[in-house]
């Protein structure tokens, strides 16, 4: 007897079917004929309880792109141990084989929190009842162990990562049969997975049962006996019920191509310009940088203004500081490392990052001058007077004296700002008032100029 895993997923289970279209192309079509092969030659045979297991032998071989290419099939024909599969794949878990024990395969992806929370989501809450057949000790356990991860992951992910895997989820079910909408209000009902929302547990119980699902009109009836809902909610819920339309793919919700190319063309012309701007970082002084590395707890030495051993094992730990899990160093970087040396984009992210604490009142003076002139980063008058303003709020006399030469001469370029003489004269007294004489002579000059206009 034929066995129907792939055309349930392909013809009868679309609950899933958007859940894995976002994975790589790439990757699909690299492996969609040695998966179809392997599958078809198989599966033909092979009894349900065997679905799970073929991806494992493929990862036992470490052949980890084909186990993902088998789970995620066996996952779209509802096979609950696949989804758990995944999951621990794209959270950093361990993969064990059914007897429990470990199998050592080589990691080749990085972790990715929102497919990792999808996945177990889905596992969480499959509906045994709809496949009219008793779980088996293993679906059952991994259905289990796969609701007790939840609040793991979530506590890894950001609020953000949180509500989009949610979302892929909820649609995911939404997109499906008139059993999968009953589902996904049942999660709303009960805050199972998402955030708990009766109006939209209403809202999705109505959809449902005007398709013909007899649960989620008792579940409609329930909810009303049991004052979980007033009428006015209830009004909203079938409003909304009206109008609902299932989720579109993902594929549809996009950018389009044109848009893509847009935004491709707008990064590299960004990049073109900032090439230019970096050139210029190799002028900052010495003492800004050990500055700026000991506000961030890597430099301990004096400012001294020189490359010695300190600073430069400083700039070592900064420089390992900034290298993520999620990417590899590149040839120049590792060298960069081993000598300590920064490169031009580093010293930008140094002083960028020291600028962020509010007792840096050097890297926020210097990150202001690189605003205003377009060192290392994109020139822009509201930034640079932000950024300059910072740092002369904790009496640094060249902050207020850069900001008397930016009321006197304007600025160009993004956000520029308007001359003020007022503004010019106020910044100068005050950096004459720090002991910055070249502030005192600007703001005589100042005083000397013909009017140049109301509030100039």
């Amino acid at each position: 007897m034929k066995n129907d895993v792939f055309d349930r997923g392909a013809l009868d289970r679309g609950r899933l079917r958007d859940a894995v279209s976002t994975r790589p192309l790439t990757r699909m079509r690299r492996f969609a004929v040695s998966a179809l092969a392997v599958g078809a030659a198989i599966c033909a045979a092979a009894p349900a309880s065997a679905e799970y297991d073929l991806g494992l032998e493929a990862f036992k071989r470490g052949e980890q792109e084909l186990a993902l290419d088998l789970w995620e099939r066996y996952a779209v024909a509802g096979d609950v141990r696949s989804m758990k599969a995944l999951g621990d794949f794209f959270s950093g878990q361990t993969i064990l084989n059914s007897d429990g024990v470990e199998i050592e395969a080589e990691k080749k992806t990085r972790a990715d929190y929102v497919q990792a929370l999808k996945w177990y989501l889905l596992a969480a809450n499959h509906d045994f009842n709809e496949e009219f057949k008793t779980p088996t000790v293993y679906e059952r356990n991994a259905q289990i162990e796969a609701d007790d991860r939840l609040p793991l992951i979530r506590a890894k992910m950001t609020d953000a990562e949180v509500k989009r895997a949610e979302k892929l989820v909820t649609d995911t079910f939404q997109r499906g049969r008139p059993r999968d909408i009953f589902l996904v209000a049942q999660m709303f009902q009960r805050g199972a997975g998402v955030a708990k929302n009766n109006i939209r547990a209403y809202e999705l119980y109505t959809v449902a049962s005007r398709r013909g699902v007899d649960d989620a009109t008792r579940a409609l009836q329930e909810m009303r006996a049991g004052g979980l809902i007033d009428d006015r909610q209830i009004k909203i819920a079938e409003d909304a019920a009206l109008v609902w339309q299932p989720p579109l793919p993902e594929e549809h919700t996009g950018d389009t191509l044109q848009m893509s190319e847009l935004k491709r063309l707008k990064a590299e012309l960004q990049a073109i310009r900032l090439q230019g701007a970096l050139e210029a970082v190799s002028d900052i002084d010495v003492s800004v940088l050990q500055h700026s590395l000991r506000a961030l707890g890597y430099y301990f030495g004096g400012i001294d203004n020189k490359m010695g051993p300190q600073t430069r094992e400083a700039i070592r730990r900064f420089q390992y500081a900034q290298v993520r899990d999620d990417r590899q160093m590149t040839a120049e970087e590792k060298r960069n490392v081993e000598i300590g040396v920064l490169s031009a984009t580093d010293t930008v992210n140094l002083i960028s990052q020291a600028a962020r604490r509010a007792d840096n009142e050097i890297a926020q003076y210097t990150y202001g001058i690189m605003h205003l002139q377009g060192i290392g980063v994109e020139q822009d008058g509201g930034l640079a007077v932000d950024w300059l303003k910072r740092a002369a709020a904790r009496n640094v006399a060249e902050a207020h004296y850069a900001l008397g030469v930016v009321y006197r001469d304007g600025t160009s370029g993004l956000n520029a700002v308007a001359r003020s003489k007022a503004d010019a004269a106020l910044h100068f007294a005050k950096a004459g008032q720090l002991g910055y004489a070249p502030a005192r002579k600007a703001l005589e000059l100042l005083e000397f100029e013909s009017p140049r206009g109301v509030g100039q």
